[in-house]
């Protein structure tokens, strides 16, 4: 077995340690912050790039550099991120991330698979790859988050919240919201599914892009989902939950 060079070895053991900015949300790093916690992922065994991390030097990364977007592999802090997409059910690896998003991948992962779920997979769509070539997917910003498996089973945004009835302020029921209502969250949050999509939500209210100011589930903001206000926008979230930390 070959060592590294001290200058590494040294690096290794530098970036083992968490970073000094742990609770700035991933959407406010700034791109030095945001690669420091890519490689203290990696170091640490949470994150896996297309190549091995280089040091120069004096001890700082010259892979991956500053800005540079990253292909992760799909087991991200211990969770199967397992593509939902037949397109991509052969993929080992996301299309190109921006590192801000790598923290929210990692983030995400660690939060769901510590939590009362015991999150293993997380089904995504949407990782470095869009419909047009600069839309925010492209870009590496955003994720689709379509589902996941949790120690009380499995859960699909489409079968278990867009595909789930609407109980309507006048009692009644649709399968879809009426023009002209508000929408709010059709789930309760008091059963699995309703409990489980509420917290997705909320740990990405607080690491991506939001509303002015925290949102509920029916409120306006960057993370989209079946029940967004605006329906154009509602339509196309029918099977997932969009969240983005750039726009």
């Amino acid at each position: 077995m070959t060592l590294p060079d001290p200058i590494t070895m040294l690096s290794r053991l530098k970036f083992a340690l968490t970073p000094a900015t742990g609770s700035i949300p991933a959407r406010l790093l700034t791109q030095a912050q945001a690669r420091d916690w890519v490689v203290h992922y990696v170091v640490n065994g949470l994150l896996v790039l297309e190549k091995p991390l280089v040091f120069g030097k004096d001890g700082t990364p010259t892979f991956p550099k500053l800005g540079e977007t990253l292909r992760l592999g799909l087991n991200i802090a211990g969770v199967q991120f397992t593509p939902d997409n037949k397109d991509a059910a052969q993929w080992t690896r996301t299309g190109p991330m921006d590192m801000r998003g790598a923290v929210l991948a990692v983030r995400l992962s660690q939060s769901l698979k510590e939590s009362r779920w015991g999150v293993t997979t997380i089904f995504w769509g949407g990782m470095g790859a869009g419909r047009e070539p600069n839309d925010r997917h492209s870009k590496g910003f955003s994720i689709d988050f379509h589902g996941a498996i949790t120690r009380r089973g499995k859960f699909d945004v489409a079968k278990d919240w867009g595909q789930h009835k609407i109980i309507l302020p006048n009692g009644k029921s649709d399968k879809s919201w009426p023009l002209g209502t508000a929408p709010y969250f059709r789930l309760d949050v008091d059963t699995d599914a309703g409990g489980f999509f509420y917290e997705v939500y909320h740990l990405m209210r607080g690491e991506a892009l939001d509303a002015a100011k925290p949102s509920s589930i029916g409120d306006r903001s960057f993370i989209l989902h079946p029940d967004t206000p605006d329906p154009g926008l509602r339509a196309l979230h029918q099977d997932h939950i969009h969240c983005e930390i750039d726009h």
